[in-house]
């Protein structure tokens, strides 16, 4: 069966019968119209924030059934690029939609098989798909209009169809001018569209629920591989007006296709069956018309242009049953995943791994809330005869922990790659992490502050690495031989003073790598952001201000590279990123259902004429003023 095209049809006729539906609806008996509401829509209707909630499908999966208002806070609305969005522990190649890694070690989200063509997963699952429950139609539009050229357009629509089934549609555009040698005003760096359409229903006693949704993605890279130098080069060089691009012809390509169901059925008081369907398809490609730059390594294989294609497919079914036993939680699965890797220039069957195949998983969930504030987790997953991921979680208003252990495979793209300049073939151990996190909690009026740290073991890291004496290939995988130990403490706080109206917030992260075999694990020494803001309502509150600065400095350290053809990131010694003072100034405000803001970005780059380094040889965002605003719709 063609599952997307199957909901696709589902939501034309949602959208088909909307009206008639709506229509019928007002004619039913206030009786029959009643449900759990926050407004009685017998009398005035008053539509707005409050009248519209969402939820997520975990929230139902753990049988909480919490929702929430709709954001409208001003408080921290200018920081809309991903880096900022994810703490600044990410990196990137200095302007926005380009490839990014994080900083830090991160656990990844499979224990089995997957592509290894990760730069832009930002782009596809950094936000959580939201679900909503509507009393009128709810629409949002927000614009991003970033200086030189950085525009960012986000659209979400839904509506419920009836009390108990509601449909709608998010849409993201990046379109992003180059900052290294732009020609004028679209002259783009990158093109991206995303889109999805969801639904959800359930049933009036809620015996039955039912969430779907249909995802795509297009994400345009036109390459430039850094800033051109030479013998003579010198620091300030880098962020001249005149800096030349490493490439000017190559161009990356990440498609990506996602359907998603999922469905319970109550069988007895608290308990459930389950079955969850996702299908996902990932084309990944780099295509160059000039492969005789300098840049690149000698060739493997012949022609006038140059192209690498791959495909990753997996379709997985997971049927569980769950239920709650007082408050307490409990759940297992079992669950299929079949896979399929195609490489553009291997005949898979000759390589030592498996790209074809499926995958047995098995595992459960063990949940216990005491009351809101009070969380207790703990998720096991087992892939059959190999691999395995067991972590518990506790959350408490005073405390707050995890421990992580897993066993996971290397990628595909680590174990087998041959393309237009590079190729391998590796028979990697499975990865062993271990990962523990405990922060203390100080929540205090006014002040809430919190103190932890992070420790990670690694064995077998699998992990890519730059060897300047190469003659050929010098950006290879490489499975470390020994281990790696970091341990991160982090202090946290948010203080709030003079009637509330001044915030100040501060984070303080440390890194140190205790053991480092191969040299595998390069993060900064230090990470600190602060911020402080004025802010207030004035106009019986239809008026809300935020005005601030904002700070982040780094230390210097050897920052990873990224290699353009195969998109990876690789460990080196020869770049040091530079410690830098990164500063920002911002204004907030918002009126009725509107937010708007404006914010100058990196101040210091403007007095000094420098500026710092995401990843080597791609100079970060240099100065410049952006704007952006938002409108919510709830008729």
């Amino acid at each position: 069966m063609n599952w997307p095209r199957v909901l696709l049809f589902l939501f034309f006729l949602s959208g088909l019968n909307t009206s008639v539906w709506a229509q019928d609806d007002e004619n039913e008996q206030d009786g029959k119209k009643k449900r759990a509401s926050i407004l009685d829509d017998t009398t005035k209707q008053i539509y707005g924030p409050k009248s519209t909630r969402y939820y997520t499908e975990r929230t139902i999966f753990l049988n909480r059934f919490e929702s929430s208002t709709i954001d409208t806070v001003i408080r921290n609305f200018h920081q809309f690029t991903f880096i900022n969005r994810l703490n600044h522990e990410y990196q990137d190649l200095g302007n926005i939609g380009t490839a990014m890694s994080p900083i830090y070690y991160q656990l990844p989200q499979t224990i089995g098989v997957s592509s290894g063509f990760n730069a832009y997963n930002v782009y596809w699952d950094l936000d959580t798909m939201r679900y909503f429950d509507t009393h009128s139609p709810y629409s949002n539009m927000q614009v991003i209009l970033g200086g030189k050229g950085r525009s960012i357009t986000r659209v979400v629509y839904t509506r419920n169809i009836k009390p108990n089934w509601n449909f709608g549609f998010n849409y993201v555009t990046l379109n992003i001018d180059k900052q290294i040698q732009r020609q004028g005003k679209g002259d783009r760096n990158v093109r991206s569209t995303y889109y999805d359409l969801f639904m959800t229903y359930h049933t009036k006693d809620s015996a039955y629920w039912i969430f779907a949704n249909a995802r795509r993605m297009r994400h345009t890279v036109l390459e430039n591989g850094g800033v051109q130098v030479d013998d003579t080069f010198t620091f300030s060089d880098f962020f001249s007006q005149f800096a030349q691009p490493e490439l000017t012809t190559a161009e990356t390509r990440d498609i990506r296709i996602a359907t998603h169901i999922y469905q319970q059925y109550r069988i007895w008081k608290t308990w459930q069956v389950y079955h969850q369907f996702d299908k996902q398809r990932q084309y990944n490609a780099f295509l160059e018309s000039n492969p005789t730059n300098s840049y690149y390594d000698p060739r493997i294989k012949n022609g006038t242009t140059a192209g690498d294609r791959n495909w990753f497919r997996t379709t997985r079914n997971e049927l569980g049953l769950k239920g709650n036993i007082g408050q307490v939680l409990l759940n297992g699965y079992w669950a299929t995943r079949r896979y399929e890797m195609d490489y553009e220039h291997i005949a898979e069957g000759r390589l030592p791994v498996k790209t074809k195949g499926t995958e047995y998983y098995t595992g459960g969930t063990l949940a216990y809330q005491y009351k809101k504030g009070f969380t207790f987790l703990a998720e096991a997953q087992a892939l059959l005869r190999s691999n395995y991921k067991i972590g518990v979680g506790l959350e408490t208003p005073w405390l707050e922990g995890s421990l992580v252990r897993a066993q996971y495979k290397p990628t595909f793209v680590q174990q087998a790659y041959i393309g237009e300049f590079d190729g391998w073939l590796n028979s990697f151990r499975d990865i062993e992490v271990n990962q523990l996190k405990g922060f203390a909690k100080l929540p205090l009026k006014g002040l809430k502050a919190s103190a932890g740290v992070t420790l990670t073991t690694l064995n077998n890291y699998v992990f890519f690495n730059l060897n300047e004496e190469a003659t050929k290939q010098k950006v290879l995988p490489q499975q470390s031989n020994g281990n790696q130990i970091m341990q991160s403490p982090e202090f946290r706080l948010q203080w709030q003073f003079i009637r509330k109206k001044f915030t100040l917030d501060a984070r303080a992260l440390y890194t140190s790598v205790l053991e480092n075999s191969n040299n595998a694990i390069q993060v900064p020494e230090w990470l600190l952001h602060g911020q402080l803001a004025y802010q207030n309502i004035f106009f019986d509150g239809n008026f809300d201000i935020q005005l601030g600065v904002e700070a982040r400095w780094q230390s210097a350290y050897f920052g990873n590279g990224y290699d353009v053809p195969t998109q990876q990131f690789y460990t080196q010694q020869q770049f040091r990123n530079n410690d830098y003072l990164l500063l920002d100034t911002f204004f907030n405000w918002k009126m009725k259902r509107g937010r708007i803001f404006v914010r100058y970005h990196n101040i210091l780059q403007a007095l000094q004429g420098t500026g710092y380094f995401s990843t080597p040889f791609y100079p970060a965002q240099s100065n410049v003023l952006d704007f952006g605003f938002d409108w919510s719709f709830y008729d």
